[in-house]
């Protein structure tokens, strides 16, 4: 076997032996809203990582199938500070990040507007379906263990603008299960945002392996 598909293979061992990926679960009691949630970082250097955060919106959610999601804060890491966050993808609507100030060791998505509806209607079916939505950003500051857990808290709103809900706030454990509540593993028909998927899983190095070895 070449050099070049020994290093293709370690890439793809070697990135998803990293973090498996998100485990949505719940924190308990009313502050879910009936939703699951998960951290999960997509890659990382000694001094900087890239952390995922998703929702996944259930058929259980408890308000209506017509509202947003317009704010969401989240501490990367209980176990270890950070020194500055940048929000690098999010979902639908205009969504400006920071951190710091939406509270000591927060990092803050807030959108311009609306924000993203927490489900997608179907013209076709005139029904409605629940969303994954995920945010992520980029951490400068050591990455976390596998297992630390992150504290989030998020603002939904209705289609008139007011907040609905439990303005949850909970902590869930980042890349695995473990925090209390549901939990359960993400549907594999959800994909994941372009980045977390091509580091994610190595595909980089296998664009590359067969961009070098045509059929």
């Amino acid at each position: 076997m070449s050099s070049k598909i020994l290093t293709a293979l370690f890439l793809v061992g070697g990135a998803s032996a990293l973090y498996a990926g998100p485990v949505y679960s719940c924190g308990g009691g009313s502050a879910c809203d009936g939703n699951l949630y998960a951290a999960w970082v997509v890659t990382q250097t000694t001094t900087s990582y890239v952390l995922d955060v998703s929702i996944q919106v259930t058929s259980g959610y408890t308000g209506n199938a017509s509202d947003f999601i317009n704010a969401l804060s989240i501490i990367p890491d209980n176990n270890s500070p950070f020194t500055g966050a940048t929000l690098t993808g999010h979902p639908g609507g205009v969504w400006n990040g920071m951190s710091g100030g939406c509270g000591s060791q927060y990092v803050c998505a807030g959108a311009t507007g609306m924000g993203a509806s927490l489900f997608t209607y179907n013209n076709f079916t005139h029904s409605y379906s629940p969303s994954t939505l995920t945010w992520q950003f980029m951490i400068q500051g050591a990455p976390p263990s596998l297992g630390d857990t992150a504290h989030i808290k998020f603002n939904y709103i209705s289609s008139l603008g007011t907040s609905v809900g439990g303005n949850g706030s909970f902590d869930v454990c980042i890349g695995v299960s473990g925090c209390g509540g549901v939990s359960a593993d993400p549907p594999s028909s959800v994909p994941e945002p372009v980045t977390s998927a091509l580091i994610g899983s190595g595909l980089v190095g296998l664009y590359f392996l067969r961009r070098r070895f045509p059929r």
